[in-house]
């Protein structure tokens, strides 16, 4: 597909050879369709700037995930080397998540100040700066975990910044498109955690764990180069061209440049009481309890299962590292598109599509949880973790959007808590894990999947009772 890639340079009349005319290629032609602006001769474009936000901000949620799931690969190597009890393991897992839970509502609050551009760069400024000093030492444990939780405060300002420009997108792609691009820019988590899974076990084997921190600064230095060359009025003022197109001033009609610019809106203060005492916002929020809990835990303590439940070892797995959160990844898109096809061709309420995909995702995965203590094949002990945080992403697909269909102008401030609590999970979680590790000398998962599978039936009863789709 090519693109009008400078309408100033075009004459009245004279289409340009990198424009194309949708109007003669009938149908639909993808996600991108609704980002399309009209030019003068009513053509339309495709925004690369518009692209580009989805393109950067999905590749800022895989660089985080590559960062945490990393930490556990690298962490869990060092410290088994010095045979670390579970407990203690945990204690420096979740750290980070005391410094994500803190800043989730400042961020939000700083990103509706001054921009989620400013605040992502900051965002990846500061992980890199802290993945460069991060000991390779397991015995320092105070300052791993400190090196944690300021990459937890970090990471805090990551999703408010995304979804609190999302929130101005809805009118803008249109409902039967807006699940396709926000799965798309989430599931650069679960494709983030996917490699990282499959790579960084090899950069571990050759170069040492610490060798995994490296590596991640170096890929946030790329990132934050890449990002500040990318594009300067997207800098300035992310999701802003996305409301006001790309048509600068001298592609107007003379009337149209004579007349006045809009005042600029003032931001309005967030309802908060009203927001939280909405039954819709709180079952969004213990939603993502819910699925971070699954995530989290899964993401911690992978390595550690694999290593101990499964007696697999990750360095010589291969492709059954990469394959759980690769299935996470491709079921997020999948569920997102069947969100939009339920929801704009199908004519399905808003409200009924999300608990539909939110139902069946967090069902599925409570079942095929039970069945895991009883695994030992380790073929089959990855193809069931697949199913789970597969099933999840599909749950994720429901919940996790809401509340851009019942809060759109707050979206920011509502992911905020909800994220807020989604890192309570990580914090409760993660520690209880090795709790329960250590209280059944390290070998027993019945208790860590029979919690896991009771939690995601509590989400899916709670969204179902409670969920709307306005």
């Amino acid at each position: 597909m090519v693109f009008s890639t400078d309408s100033n340079r075009r004459r009245r009349g004279s289409p340009s050879p990198f424009q194309i005319d949708w109007a003669k290629l009938g149908g639909r032609t993808g996600v991108f369709d609704r980002f399309k602006n009209k030019d003068d001769m009513g053509i339309q474009t495709v925004s690369y700037q518009q692209i580009a936000v989805v393109i950067l901000c999905f590749l800022m949620t895989f660089i985080a995930y590559v960062d945490r799931v990393g930490f556990s690969i690298a962490y869990t190597k060092m410290s088994d080397s010095i045979g670390t009890q579970q407990s203690h393991k945990g204690a420096v897992l979740s750290s980070f998540y005391w410094g994500y839970a803190t800043s989730q509502i400042p961020c939000a609050w700083l990103a509706a100040k001054f921009g989620g551009v400013r605040m992502l760069t900051v965002s990846m400024l500061m992980s890199t700066v802290v993945a460069f000093i991060t000991p390779g030492d397991p015995d320092q444990k105070f300052m791993l975990s400190f090196t944690r939780v300021l990459v937890g405060i970090a990471q805090g300002a990551i999703f408010p910044s995304i979804h609190n420009e999302l929130g101005k997108w809805k009118d803008v792609v249109g409902p039967q498109y807006f699940s396709t691009v926000v799965s798309l820019i989430t599931s650069g988590m679960y494709l983030g955690s996917a490699v990282a899974m499959l790579v960084l076990p090899q950069v571990s084997a050759w170069g040492g764990p610490s060798m995994i921190f490296k590596t991640q600064g170096l890929v946030g230095t790329v990132w934050i180069i890449c990002w500040n060359a990318a594009n300067s009025g997207l800098q300035q003022n992310l999701g802003h061209d996305m409301e006001k197109g790309r048509t600068s001033a001298k592609d107007l009609p003379a009337e149209a440049q004579k007349a006045p610019s809009p005042e600029p809106t003032k931001p309005t203060a967030i309802p908060w009481m009203r927001l939280l005492t909405t039954p819709a916002i709180w079952a969004i929020i213990i939603n993502n309890f819910a699925f971070h809990y699954i995530v989290y835990v899964l993401m911690a303590w992978l390595p550690t299962y694999y290593e101990k439940g499964l007696k697999m070892e990750m360095s010589r797995a291969g492709l059954m590292n990469l394959l759980p959160f690769f299935v996470m990844f491709v079921f997020s898109n999948v569920s997102g598109m069947v969100a939009d096809r339920l929801i704009g061709r199908m004519g399905v309420a808003v409200g009924k599509a999300r608990k539909l995909l939110n139902t069946v995702g967090f069902v599925t995965a409570a079942l095929v949880l039970l069945t895991l203590p009883s695994i030992t094949n380790v073929y089959t002990g990855v193809l069931a973790i697949s199913a789970v945080l597969g099933a999840a992403a599909v749950a994720r697909a429901g919940f996790a959007l809401n509340h851009l269909d019942v809060a759109p102008t707050y979206a920011g401030s509502v992911m905020s808590v909800a994220n807020t609590a989604g890192t309570l999970a990580g914090i409760v979680g993660v520690g209880l894990t090795g709790m329960l590790l250590n209280a059944s000398g390290g070998e027993s998962w019945t208790h860590v999947f029979g919690l896991l599978s009771a939690v995601c039936a509590g989400g899916a009863v709670i969204f179902l009772s409670l969920a709307t789709g306005e």
